[in-house]
């Protein structure tokens, strides 16, 4: 059986982006029923179009788990290190694979991986807060989802126009 080599390049590309997503989430939040909304969707965006599947999921799951624990919501953290992962899986895999020829493909991943968090907040806080509360935080869910995805139209957009994209991803 060979063992596959992570580079230190990959580990410290890695954790910038657990560390952008952190910093998004964390600095930024706006208190909601179950728990707050923020802008750190922007940065598990960019980390799936930086990082890929793998590496984008792992730094995404960290950055936003960590929040969760840092910022008391420790019922949060394995749920969100999952939900978070996932997300960067379907962005990822759909706008490396399934419809790259789209030039903005990254954009119906990012939909549909943020309908994917919508619905698995609704289905945890449903076990956790019951069917009304889980239904309660949607609209949070849902805005916060639009609002990651504008803003991380906007950054690629700068990163793919100065050509930083597509050095960040081959470095």
């Amino acid at each position: 059986m060979m063992k596959k080599h992570i580079s230190t390049r990959d580990i410290t590309k890695i954790a910038i982006m657990a560390a952008l997503v952190f910093v998004a989430t964390f600095l930024i939040k706006i208190p909601s029923l179950n728990g707050y909304t923020h802008i750190g969707d922007s940065m598990v965006i960019i980390s799936a179009l930086i990082l890929g599947k793998k590496k984008g999921a792992l730094a995404a799951g960290l950055g936003a788990a960590l929040c969760d624990l840092l910022s008391g919501y420790m019922q949060y953290i394995i749920p969100t290190f999952l939900i978070k992962a996932i997300m960067v899986l379907i962005i990822a895999t759909i706008a490396e694979n399934l419809i790259s020829k789209t030039k903005f493909a990254w954009i119906i991943g990012s939909i549909i991986g943020c309908t994917f968090q919508v619905i698995g907040y609704c289905l945890v806080e449903t076990v956790m807060y019951g069917f009304a509360g889980a239904i309660a935080s949607v609209p949070g869910n849902i805005i916060q989802s639009i609002v990651g995805i504008v803003l991380a139209l906007v950054l690629a957009t700068v990163l793919e126009k100065s050509n930083i994209l597509k050095m960040l991803r081959s470095a």
